[in-house]
């Protein structure tokens, strides 16, 4: 009997069949297949796993999300993968969920706030559990997209008067630290490098940062979309060569580290004198630019791996009240 099954292909097994051969109910088989083994005993659990395998028994998931209203899948839509920022805080949420017995599933909004609102329609029409999101948009845009009740955390970027929980980095206090350092050593004025100030709160944080120390900011915003590099550097040099002040290059995020600096020390603009460089960093490559410059280090890892964790927290009904959990980054 157990032969004809398997040659009539697993599509024909069913719940009941693995319930049949393993002496035990039907609800058995299902409380096993959802993970709840303390309601039943080793030996019991251990028939119906050996009645799955000789049955090759795939679950119906569909049918599963049907009857327990969870998918198991967390939507994550991260900001922009193509920084490393992003891609290593889904690492760190993924490891944690799935130490949790859940699978983050990865959104890219690509710096694009329409897009952003688009993919939170997508997750709120489809059987995910909960979102992380490094938000662009505002609550009531996330509140009036996402109608579905289901959990929420903020990651990266801070949003004011939010009902979730937020996990971010100390942009203000670091930004603040780092412009002092150059300060307390000569630098007057600043030429601050940023995405766009208006999409996200934690650039607007880090700027805040910085003019609490420096009020002389020239301010070049490069769109992360669409840029001409070479007009961006012209731009850029023509501010360095613009003023006789002590200047501090502070870039907020390292793409524009690595994309525009380089070029700076290999025309001899860079003296970490009377120019010098500095920014937030993810990776080590923006470390090997220049041994004397000092950046500030962020863990988009263990901001990931944090968000995680809050994720299932709530999705396991553990108390967990909306609050802000700093991962601070440090400047060296």
């Amino acid at each position: 009997m157990e032969k004809n099954r398997q040659e009539k292909g697993q599509s024909t097994v069913k719940m009941r069949d693995v319930a049949a051969l393993a002496g035990v109910s039907i609800a058995t088989v299902s409380r096993y297949l959802n993970g709840n083994l303390d309601r039943m005993s080793k030996a019991t659990a251990e028939r119906v796993a050996d009645a799955i395998n000789k049955l090759n028994y795939v679950p119906n998931s569909a049918a599963r999300q049907m009857i327990t209203k969870s998918s198991g899948l967390v939507a994550v839509i991260a900001g922009n993968i193509d920084d490393f920022f992003s891609t290593e805080m889904f690492k760190g949420i993924n490891a944690m969920l799935e130490s949790e017995g859940y699978i983050g599933v990865l959104f890219d909004s690509n710096s694009d706030m329409a897009r952003e609102r688009h993919l939170m329609q997508i997750v709120s029409n489809q059987i995910f559990d909960g979102v992380i999101l490094q938000p662009y948009n505002s609550v009531q845009v996330i509140q009036e997209t996402i109608k579905r009740p289901m959990p929420i955390v903020l990651a990266d970027r801070e949003i004011d008067q939010s009902p979730w929980p937020q996990i971010v980095t100390n942009n203000y206090e670091i930004s603040r630290k780092t412009t002092q350092y150059y300060k307390d050593r000569g630098f007057e004025r600043v030429i601050m490098i940023t995405s766009s100030l208006s999409m996200a709160a934690n650039r607007r944080d880090r700027y805040y940062g910085i003019q609490s120390v420096i009020n002389h900011i020239d301010v070049l915003e490069v769109s992360e979309n669409s840029y001409n590099h070479r007009k961006v550097l012209q731009e850029l040099m023509a501010l360095i060569n613009g003023s006789k002040e002590n200047t501090l290059i502070f870039a907020l995020k390292e793409r524009w580290l690595t994309e525009f600096i380089p070029r700076l020390f290999y025309k001899g603009l860079i003296d970490n004198q009377h120019v010098a460089v500095t920014g937030f960093s993810d990776t080590g490559t923006a470390q090997y630019i220049d041994p004397q410059t000092k950046l500030i280090a962020q863990n988009p890892y263990l901001i990931g791996a944090s968000s995680g964790e809050v994720m299932a927290n709530l999705l396991q009904g553990k108390p967990q009240k909306p609050e802000k959990i700093v991962v601070p980054a440090k400047f060296g």
